[in-house]
């Protein structure tokens, strides 16, 4: 029975390795004060031959964080290159991206996957867990033309790059049906007003738009998550973590949390711990984190931060702050959406 499991299991792990092709779909996603609309696009594979359009459907609704909308794209081959031509709104530019995709990097990610809540309660009320993979890729468009690829599936979420488009003509009598007979400007200045948020057209005509701030997401801190209850019993049993670099990690077990092991990570955008009793949701304001953060780096470039979240009595609320050697800045910006019961 032990050699024909191991047989097993040595089978499972050469199919795993040997796999090259990942069913996914294709979504593209901006951040949400700063809607674009694909043009058109696609995805090739290693010998140049077309996978999928990028989906066509309507301006993007999400954010930064989370896939687009799927429009039946996607395809099963690992994708090497990228062509995508978009309408930015908030810019009232039009932008083209055609550039070589990491796939080696793509298909290590779809192989490793990641292990997930399965169905089955065990014996320390905790879910097995199961193998599971990538599932859908996103493009992400920032202003100023920054791309970000993802594999995400499953609420895990990791980077793959980070590619650069630039600005292109597009007649929008070519981008869409013109009963209006609208110039290329007069297109520009009405779809600004149609697509932006209210609150966002405000901003930008009294701040312009923040260039660069999605690349400053994107750089990595060393950092850990530190739980300290007031009677020194409690512990963090799981949690999910989002980060402003759209990246998420879900579902982390005990025995990963147990080794307060540091990782290197963008800023957090939001934690969901779970404890013995309790669990909550905290959401990070992105301005704060990059300050304290990046003093932090400044000030002790070689020493890692730790976030330590502190309970009231019975659980009303959450402290917060961050520590980096003996030095440390209790949060203000933070947000406890709620404190809940497990039972």
């Amino acid at each position: 029975m032990i050699f024909w499991m191991q047989a097993c299991d040595k089978r499972n792990r050469m199919e795993k390795q040997e796999k090259t092709d990942y069913g996914y779909n294709v979504t593209v996603t901006a951040p949400k004060e700063y809607p674009v609309e694909v043009h058109e696009g696609w995805l090739m594979d290693d010998k140049k031959q077309f996978i999928c359009a990028m989906p066509k459907a309507g301006s993007t609704t999400g954010s930064w964080g989370y896939d687009g909308a799927e429009a039946g794209q996607g395809g099963n081959k690992i994708p090497y290159h990228l062509n995508l031509t978009y309408v930015a709104y908030a810019e009232k530019k039009f932008y083209t991206v055609d550039a070589d995709l990491p796939a080696d990097k793509i298909l290590e990610e779809f192989r490793k996957g990641f292990m997930v809540q399965g169905n089955t309660l065990q014996e320390n009320n905790m879910y097995n867990l199961v193998y599971g993979t990538y599932d859908v890729l996103t493009v992400g468009a920032a202003p100023g033309g920054v791309i970000v690829v993802w594999l995400s599936g499953n609420h895990n979420r990791v980077e793959i790059c980070r590619l650069q488009a630039k600005e292109v003509f597009v007649d929008r009598d070519d981008f869409y049906d013109n009963p209006h007979a609208r110039t290329q400007q007069g297109f520009f200045d009405t779809m600004f007003e149609i697509q932006l948020p209210q609150d966002a057209q405000k901003s930008i005509k009294e701040k312009g738009i923040p260039f660069g701030l999605w690349d400053k997401y994107r750089e990595k801190f060393k950092y850990r998550f530190i739980f300290k209850p007031y009677d020194e019993k409690d512990v963090i049993v799981t949690n999910d973590i989002r980060y402003y670099n759209g990246e998420q990690r879900f579902y982390l077990q005990p025995e990963e949390i147990t080794k307060k092991n540091y990782i290197e990570a963008g800023i957090p955008y939001s934690t969901e711990p779970m404890f013995k009793v309790y669990n909550t949701k905290i959401t990070f304001d992105d301005t704060e984190m990059l300050k304290v953060f990046g003093d932090f780096k400044k000030s002790d470039p070689e020493k890692p931060f730790d976030i330590i979240i502190k309970p009231t009595f019975e659980y009303n609320d959450m402290k917060v702050s961050v520590k980096c050697g003996d030095k440390e800045i209790p949060l203000q910006k933070y947000k406890v959406e709620g404190v809940w019961s497990n039972n």
